[in-house]
């Protein structure tokens, strides 16, 4: 990723341009995502373009990838699949969070006025108990 240059950054000044802690940036390195371009006097010293590089990298973390995902990502040949996998999750995820949302909107608004006092709320774990999906167990209670 990043190509020496003339000028270089101590991992101290990459960390204050990026916001990135010199500890979470030696274990980048330890990982292969942003290598020191060169080490003086065995410090690490890094190419301009690691602000860069450090950047995508927050910034792939900050929309759900896992630094596993952004090693695959940074090699580059299947970035297309990653992205199409990633989407995938997310709208998995959201969905899960769309069937939470169903099921605490009623439990804050359950006639019952407890959730475990409600017949409804028990016949959701149960169907759970029994197999069926959180989403399947909400719409055969409901």
């Amino acid at each position: 990723m990043s190509e020496p240059t003339q000028t270089s950054l101590s991992i101290g000044e990459l960390a204050e341009r990026t916001g990135v802690p010199a500890t979470t940036l030696r274990y980048y390195d330890e990982l292969g995502l942003v290598r020191p371009s060169a080490r003086a006097a065995g410090r690490r010293r890094y190419a301009e373009s690691a602000v860069r590089d450090v950047g995508m990298i927050v910034f792939l973390r900050e929309i759900g990838f896992s630094l596993a995902e952004i090693e695959r990502f940074i090699a580059g040949p299947s970035r297309q699949d990653l992205i199409e996998r990633k989407l995938a999750e997310l709208a998995e995820q959201q969905h899960r969070i769309e069937v939470a949302r169903t099921a605490l909107e009623h439990g804050r608004k359950c006639p019952a006025g407890e959730p475990v006092r409600c017949p409804r709320f028990w016949s959701i774990i149960e169907a759970r108990q029994g197999g069926l999906s959180l989403e399947e167990s909400h719409e055969r209670a409901h």
